[in-house]
């Protein structure tokens, strides 16, 4: 009898280690840093989410004027980065044309990898509850990665010659509500197009909100039992990928290598609350390898789809090492 229960407890302590170790995917051996000094401008990603904060006009769905005219800042940056090419992918919905905005670096290896960023904001709800006119800033959600993607293209541009995979880089638009989840969804477009192509994709990574960091202990996550396995702190960048895939750990360990940041990865299905919600959900549906680079949204940020997500909130020497991480999975 006692054998048995030894077995039964042996199995179930090695059940939880197992579950485990395909949640969390933790990196076993010391993680080297890396010597190579990446040189992040903190004034160019102040001055890109001061260009997409600090307006009278919303950049949502229902001002395309005002997106284009992102879409037209986004595309002269890309071009100064010197990308191999920049091109516009314009679609339109009800006699509105909207524009993903594309840069391509071409490396040694054929086969892409595809980062990208959304530009828009959430326009379904509030323009019509807003007669004071009130302009929904965002700096969060996602001022914050556009202007880490475009920080991420300069830094490739200066080191292109060095590049062994080739790189997509994309501004979306038409990522919230009330396209989000849906065909017009513009992530859904850029996928849908590099499906019918039979492009060959390494895999994809979605930068959706990265500069929201804190010391206080209130970190929040979708499943109680997840806060007895992760931090309680508001100071990690978080990695998101489906339950079956083994590979996030190379990410992660190329994001410590050659950054400050502290990096935690999950491995969840995607009927978990949020696990789902950004662009990286539309590569998922056509079955591309896809992962989120988040500071975990409304999980942190008090101020999330709130007149309080400002450019002040924001952290930006914690920033400044998320993209020096997300560099740092780029090029190697």
């Amino acid at each position: 009898m006692k054998k048995i229960k030894l077995l039964i407890y042996t199995s179930f302590i090695l059940t939880i280690l197992i579950i485990l170790h395909l949640l969390i995917n933790p990196i076993y051996l010391w993680v080297t840093k890396s010597s190579i000094k990446i040189d992040i401008s903190e004034e160019n990603l102040k001055k890109h989410v001061s260009y997409l904060t600090e307006t009278v006009e919303q950049r949502d769905y229902k001002n395309t004027k005002r997106l284009n005219e992102i879409a037209q800042y986004i595309f002269t940056h890309f071009q100064e980065s010197g990308c191999d090419s920049v091109t516009y992918q314009p679609y339109t919905i009800w006699k509105d044309e909207y524009k993903n905005v594309i840069c391509s670096f071409d490396g040694e290896n054929p086969q892409k990898i595809v980062i990208w960023a959304h530009y828009d904001v959430d326009g379904s709800w509030y323009l019509d509850e807003n007669p004071e006119g009130l302009t929904f800033r965002w700096a969060d959600d996602n001022a914050s990665w556009v202007a880490g993607l475009l920080e991420l293209t300069r830094l490739v541009g200066k080191d292109k010659n060095n590049l062994k995979n080739s790189i997509e880089f994309v501004a979306y638009t038409l990522e919230e509500l009330p396209y989000f989840a849906g065909n017009n969804m513009w992530s859904y477009i850029h996928a849908k197009s590099l499906k019918d192509q039979n492009i060959d994709i390494q895999y994809m990574i979605s930068l959706e909100m990265i500069w929201y960091f804190s010391d206080e202990k209130i970190q929040k996550y979708p499943l109680r039992f997840l806060s007895r396995i992760y931090p309680s702190k508001w100071d990690f960048i978080a990695l998101i990928w489906q339950l079956w895939d083994m590979s996030l750990k190379d990410i992660k360990y190329n994001m410590l290598a050659n950054s400050e940041i502290d990096v935690w990865s999950i491995n969840a299905p995607d009927f978990i609350h949020g696990v789902s919600f950004s662009d990286h959900r539309s590569y998922w549906d056509l079955w591309y390898k896809a992962y989120m680079i988040t500071d975990t949204s409304f999980l942190r940020n008090k101020y999330y789809h709130t007149l309080e997500d400002t450019i002040d909130t924001l952290d930006f020497t914690k920033m400044k090492e998320v993209v020096k991480g997300v560099y740092g999975v780029v090029m190697n």
